[in-house]
């Protein structure tokens, strides 16, 4: 018995599943006790409201950008909300057991891009899956507790069950993914892109099997909870977060977002000028976009010389991870018109890039994010390794080096991502601390004007938020944290107070990720057009201004 469990273990796929779920704990466990970090405290607030009244969806007399709503209506769908406020029931809210509780999903992602990894690549499915997780957006995010990635977690699994069922012929597997896919739309509300695109699947592949059974489950949710929502709160669930889209900003910013936040870039460079003909069309289409990307930055004064050359590398990968994707689909499409051969793996992989690109991160978001991106890099991933297997076909010890080479590249630069994020996460809890202690017997009202961490840990403190319905008096106190407020909040009027202290927190960790000065707009490009960065610009800029009005 137990040398037939030893034989088993020694199968590469076993064996692989256990090496990438020790990797994916290494780069996770290791951050559990990282302070709620932006959108966080949305979801953990919604999760503590669910705690307490299963049933509400709501809160109340709250206020969200500096406007104050009498009922404010949940803005993402509850499952994780509910998921969480099981672990705030036994612990209440502690940032390492609801990061330990989130541990499952990143390992899930990881299971089931191996499995995706298997379909669409050559002999490397551990070498995708590794690298999906090494990416600085799946393991930055994987330290945060928003809905993304569990939603692109269960996207992944949905994707690979539905695949796998459908190239078996298997109902069980198609019947699960229905169910895997449910539980998707009430994690991330566009997760029903899942069913037309997996409809394309089936039909590229011509399969006979009635696969429309499959989405039975996960619209009839989708249309229970469109129904439930518009009869608790008179309004159906968002989808769309446009408010002002700037479709310039938008397809300026997404190169280079792609470009950063994904593979290392310089390997993208490699995997995608293979072929003649690539190289004949980077020579083309290249200098025009990363002059329309660098200059524009610097001729605005955001960035430096050294930033626009990083602006350009990235905007420069980002359009050859696109140029590859239309270009694998055009070759694929001329193989299905005029040799009548199945070869469907690039119209699918490029369908996928180019629904979730167009239809929801440039049309239905307001700003461009690494989170919003998430549901995109898988296709990335295994463009990549499906290009970079076609390297050298002469050399493969080279063509293995080089793949090897860009997963532990790819793993530093997220590391220290991840890193730059959990010091910056962390001085708002500390801060915040510093706060309560020098601003909490004071004998004038102290505000707070901030969004995200910075308020919940502001609020945690003591301290209440400075909103239109608050009643401040001349002489109160406001404490303002410039990353929290910039392009976010109304700053306080000119000429109506005056600043009676200032800090300028700094950090000798030379990468930034969400850092106006350094050009990081990790988790928004309204403050910077590169995801990460290296600099060892301040962190932020914390006031506190005395009211005079």
């Amino acid at each position: 018995m137990a040398r037939l469990r030893l034989d088993k273990l020694r199968e590469a796929p076993v064996r692989d599943i256990i090496i990438l779920i020790v990797v994916t704990l290494a780069v996770t466990v290791p951050f559990i006790n990282q302070a709620f970090r932006w959108d966080d405290r949305d979801f953990v607030e919604q999760a503590e409201v669910l705690a307490r009244e299963p049933g509400k969806l709501r809160l109340e007399d709250y206020s969200a950008l500096g406007r104050f709503y009498p009922k404010y209506p949940f803005r993402h769908p509850p499952l994780t909300g509910y998921y969480m406020s099981l672990f705030i029931r036994v612990g209440g809210v502690s940032e390492p057991l609801i990061h330990t509780a989130y541990l499952f999903f990143p390992v899930i992602a990881a299971v089931s891009m191996y499995s995706l990894g298997r379909r669409f690549t050559g002999q490397q499915p551990l070498a995708a899956a590794l690298l999906f997780v090494l990416t600085p957006g799946v393991m930055v995010m994987s330290h945060t507790v928003m809905g993304n990635l569990p939603g692109v977690s269960l996207w992944l699994a949905a994707t690979a069950l539905f695949i796998r069922g459908v190239d078996r012929y298997s109902w069980k597997l198609l019947l699960l993914s229905g169910f895997v896919m449910a539980a998707d739309i009430l994690t991330f509300a566009q997760a029903i892109a899942l069913v037309p695109l997996l409809v394309l699947y089936a039909l590229l592949y011509r399969r006979r099997l009635p696969v429309f059974l499959t989405f039975l489950l996960p619209l009839a949710v989708y249309a229970f909870w469109r129904y439930y929502v518009q009869l608790r709160l008179g309004h159906p669930p968002a989808v769309s977060y446009v408010a002002e889209l700037n479709f310039d900003l938008q397809a300026r910013d997404i190169l280079t977002f792609l470009g950063g936040a994904i593979i290392f870039p310089v390997s993208v460079w490699i995997a995608f000028l293979r072929r003649k003909i690539d190289l004949l069309a980077g020579f083309i289409a290249i200098p025009p976009v990363v002059t329309w990307a660098a200059v524009y930055f610097l001729s605005q004064g955001d960035l430096n010389l050294a930033q626009g050359v990083i602006v350009a590398l990235l905007a420069g990968a980002g359009f050859l991870i696109i140029y590859g994707f239309a270009a694998g689909a055009a070759s694929d499409g001329w193989i299905l018109i005029k040799q009548r051969k199945l070869s469907a793996d690039n119209i699918f992989l490029s369908a996928w890039f180019a629904a979730i690109l167009s239809a929801y991160v440039i049309s239905s978001l307001p700003f461009i994010a690494v989170r919003h991106l998430l549901p995109l890099f898988a296709p990335v991933v295994l463009l990549f390794i499906r290009e970079a297997e076609k390297l050298w076909p002469r050399l493969p010890r080279v063509r293995t080096g080089f793949i090897v080479a860009t997963i532990l590249v790819t793993g530093l630069f997220s590391l220290a991502a991840s890193i730059a994020d959990y010091r910056a996460a962390g001085l708002y809890r500390e801060t915040a601390g510093r706060m309560a202690q020098e601003y909490g017997n004071s004998q004038v009202k102290v505000w707070s004007l901030g969004e995200f961490e910075w308020r919940y840990y502001m609020e945690k403190n003591g301290f209440e938020y400075l909103g239109v319905n608050s009643e401040a008096r001349p002489g109160d106190l406001v404490i303002v944290s410039e990353v929290h407020t910039q392009g976010l909040v109304a700053p306080l009027p000119e000429g109506f107070f005056t600043v009676e202290s200032r800090i300028e927190p700094a950090d000798r960790f030379p990468v930034r990720i969400m850092n106006p000065w350094a050009g990081a707009g990790f988790y928004g490009n309204p403050h910077g057009p590169v995801p990460v960065i290296f600099s060892r610009e301040k962190l932020d800029e914390i006031t506190v201004n005395r009211l005079d009005w």
